[in-house]
């Protein structure tokens, strides 16, 4: 299930199913303010000032909600707590939460991954180590045309690859895929 959030509110991706069971239940959070921390470095107790300390301070109506803590690198994320409370009344401790940003991106060369789902890009950029992981609001060609400039300032993106996913990958990749070495949709 994903959590889809917006300026005009919040949307499901899939209705929310009954709560039988004791299966755990995945909720990927769609949303900019969203950052990975190392584990050995996150404190559940000071994830508003992590985000704040990033220029993702919460806003009053939100809450900060993190990933499997127990994995190598956490995703934090402000919500809206409206958007979550369905969740929570009907799951309650089952839930766990994702976000697009973990995505485990395997190489031994040089890659930039993008990820575009609703009006965000998810960017990975590896070599092979991580070097970089963030959330970019991109409602349009533009924004991202915009953003991947930026990048190439940072990084010789004509040695990287190019792993593009999200709603339209292959929109991404014809975009995009002439800066890149290579380019392939996930």
């Amino acid at each position: 299930m994903s959590i889809q959030l917006a300026l005009d509110g919040h949307s499901f991706s899939t209705p929310l199913p009954a709560a039988a069971g004791e299966e755990p239940v995945e909720v990927e959070l769609l949303t900019p303010k969203t950052m990975l921390v190392p584990a050995e470095l996150f404190d559940e107790e000071r994830g508003a000032e992590l985000l704040a300390a990033n220029g993702m301070a919460p806003s009053g109506d939100e809450c900060v909600v993190c990933s499997d803590p127990a994995q190598e690198t956490v995703a934090l994320m402000a919500v809206p707590a409206a958007a979550l409370q369905p969740v929570t009344e009907r799951f309650g401790e089952r839930l766990f939460y994702t976000s697009p940003l973990l995505h485990a991106v395997a190489t031994t060369t040089p890659v930039v991954w993008l990820c575009l789902r609703s009006g965000l890009l998810y960017v990975r950029v590896c070599d092979p180590a991580l070097q970089l992981a963030e959330v970019i609001p991109a409602p349009d060609e533009t924004d991202i045309l915009y953003f991947i400039e930026r990048l190439s300032g940072s990084f010789e993106l004509k040695h990287y690859a190019l792993r593009a996913a999200g709603d339209d990958p292959r929109a991404l990749m014809k975009l995009l895929g002439p800066l890149f070495s290579e380019a392939t949709c996930e």
